[in-house]
């Protein structure tokens, strides 16, 4: 029996090829935790091989701390309308919410026919915060990984995951380019990473559905866990380190990205694993199902974004709002700090002899 196709296409590290990019001048416009990482990546994959002579690296960004960081990591920094006018391929990473008037008073004017836009998110394109021209490239190349982690992935030679997808190919070498760029910040390599095809709209949508879907459910349900076990007397300092601040969950979380959602089960005892099992029979998915399909019918819908577009035109008085609130009433903060002043006084007895 022939096996299934896959309902996904992904891309592995002999797809991309770095000499697609020779000729080419790069820019990375925002030099923040995405526009570092993948320009020291792409950089010292250039170099790798031997490349970096035939492709320019540049950075378009503000006169402030990532200029500044621009300039120490050895990159040419332009004002973002000079990269734009400089450069034929440019990633877009600065924020979801500037990006859109950037591109139009900063970008736009200055692109030329077959040049590339790359987008890290989907996010204006799927909601149409920005129009590219019909002349340029247009390609999603979305990390899975935050910044940092990306780098020090890269560093120690392994990959990590993203998705893909040409949007738009005025050049004729759209998928050429995008591959070589996915090799090129490292989430192609062969140890750990590869790249998945995914459009724009579907991966803001499915960003979107994790944000407001199963974050929420995450951070209500410790937090009615803090409640419940303060009103058994139970100590809070010992549920925040079971829950995530001794690490063990973030452990168990990459055993289901090693293993399986499943089989990371069995690392743990047959006492968890029973109580585990019985405990999600037990849970009524019905209130959590439908929270789940509101969230997903807002962002699909474009409500969110018309709501947040709204707010963001109001000054974020709302969204200053609720983190204020946030700051006011946290329970965590309090908790964490016990536990950490409580382990220094232990670490320091020790360093006492005491």
């Amino acid at each position: 029996m022939s096996e299934a196709t896959p309902s996904i296409r992904a891309f592995g590290e002999a797809d991309g090829d770095l000499h697609d990019l020779a000729g080419r001048t790069i820019a990375f416009i925002g030099y923040g935790n995405q526009g570092r990482a993948q320009a020291l990546n792409l950089r010292d994959s250039l170099r790798a091989e031997s490349l970096d002579g035939d492709v320019r690296l540049l950075v378009g960004t503000l006169r402030d701390e990532t200029w500044t960081q621009a300039e120490a990591d050895g990159f040419p920094v332009r004002p973002v309308s000079d990269a734009a006018e400089t450069a034929d391929i440019l990633f877009l990473l600065i924020p979801d919410e500037e990006l859109g008037q950037v591109f139009a008073n900063e970008i736009a004017p200055r692109l030329s026919a077959n040049d590339a836009l790359v987008f890290a998110s989907g996010y204006n394109l799927a909601f149409e915060a920005l129009k590219p021209p019909p002349e340029v490239d247009v390609l999603l190349l979305a990390p899975r990984m935050i910044g940092r982690q990306m780098r020090q992935l890269f560093e120690q030679g392994k990959g990590f995951y993203s998705y893909l997808s040409v949007e738009q190919d005025a050049s004729g070498r759209a998928w050429p380019t995008v591959l070589a760029l996915a090799k090129g910040i490292g989430t192609l390599s062969s140890s750990g990473g590869g790249a998945f095809e995914l459009s724009a709209r579907k991966e803001a949508v499915l960003d979107l559905f994790a944000e407001q879907g199963f974050g929420p459910i995450i951070g209500a349900t410790v937090f009615v866990m803090l409640e419940v076990a303060k009103e058994a007397g139970l100590p809070l300092e010992a549920l925040i380190l079971d829950t995530y601040l001794s690490g063990e969950m973030a452990q168990t979380f990459q055993a289901m990205a090693d293993l399986g959602f499943v089989e990371q089960a069995r690392l743990h005892s047959r006492t968890s694993q029973y109580g585990g099992m019985m405990g999600t029979l037990a849970i009524d998915r019905e209130p959590i199902r439908q929270h789940l399909k509101r969230a997903l019918e807002r962002i699909t819908s474009g409500e969110f974004t018309r709501e947040w577009t709204a707010e963001q035109a109001a000054g974020c008085e709302n969204f200053e709002r609720l983190r204020a609130l946030g700051a006011t009433h946290n329970p965590f903060t309090p908790v964490e700090e016990r536990i950490r002043d409580a382990l220094r006084e232990a670490q320091a007895r020790g360093k006492r002899g005491d």
